[in-house]
């Protein structure tokens, strides 16, 4: 017979860890403090865009701040921030900041239709096992790094609003004093 606060605690543990696994979390952007201190260096990649070009993290320097979108055009939580970062990269079009998608787990012909159809305006490669493992990047889709001046700042898993990256992108611009303030303002 099972102890009743056994299984209880048990249910607990296992709801945590799936909710913080699969994004589940409520992703509110000061979560993890005021300042965006640097979490890990964005290593170097080249890598081959939806339109069979090369693209390298170096030839994104002239954006100190770069909105990394790891998505696949099967993931339904990947289709619904898509529009959400396509008003980011509009709104922010004049600043030193960009949104990169990575398409991973997804036929490139698949990636291409999808990227074509929901009018992408913003640079989209084709992820690889090798940069995901050294990007540190979760299984979950979608996941987002913000890179602020070659170092990932921010890490999202799971779905996020345009207000919730807007709010770090502001403060990693240098248009907010710090993730808090942008949450209260919001």
């Amino acid at each position: 017979m099972r102890h009743p606060k056994t299984s209880a605690t048990l249910a607990t543990t296992l709801l945590a860890a799936l909710l913080a696994g699969c994004g589940g979390g409520d992703g509110e952007a000061g979560a993890e403090g005021a300042s965006l201190e640097p979490i890990r260096e964005a290593p170097p990649f080249a890598l081959e865009t939806l339109g069979g070009d090369s693209l390298r993290l170096a030839d994104l320097e002239g954006n100190r701040v770069i909105l990394m979108n790891f998505w696949a055009s099967w993931c339904a939580p990947c289709r619904a921030e898509v529009p959400d970062l396509i008003e980011l990269q509009e709104a922010y079009e004049e600043e030193p900041f960009t949104v990169l998608g990575i398409t991973v787990n997804d036929l490139p012909r698949d990636s291409r239709a999808f990227a074509k159809e929901m009018g992408m305006n913003y640079p989209n490669v084709i992820g690889t096992p090798a940069m995901l493992e050294r990007y540190g990047v979760s299984p979950w889709l979608p996941t987002t790094l913000l890179v602020r001046d070659g170092e990932v700042v921010r890490e999202w898993v799971g779905p996020q609003t345009r207000e919730q990256f807007e709010a770090v992108v502001r403060v990693a611009l240098g248009k907010a004093g710090s993730v808090e303030e942008e949450d209260d303002a919001g």
